[in-house]
């Protein structure tokens, strides 16, 4: 098996697509081998489907919302200033 090429040139998360393509591919070839002939240990491969592949599809699927994108509402100097203020008020 020939592993991609990589093109430098990409964007890292390009890269991060074509492992996950890849261990999805090892996962399902292993799926049909029969147990005694699989390559990765039982563990191994418990490990690629419950959590990385998951965890990675989950990072690679962030959809942020329009109004989630931006600027914050309010800023963190603002944010702290307010808290600042209200931990005075309740020691006062």
């Amino acid at each position: 098996m020939a592993y991609p090429e990589i093109n430098w040139k990409k964007n890292e998360y390009v890269h991060v697509q074509e492992a996950l393509t890849l261990l999805k591919a090892i996962t399902e070839r292993e799926a049909k081998r029969h147990e005694m002939d699989q390559h990765l240990t039982p563990s191994m491969l418990a490990l690629l489907e419950d959590e990385i592949i998951p965890m990675i599809e989950n990072e690679l699927d962030v959809d942020y919302a329009p109004d989630e994108v931006g600027e914050p509402p309010i800023t963190l100097d603002e944010m702290h200033t307010a808290a600042w203020k209200e931990h005075q008020a309740m020691h006062s």
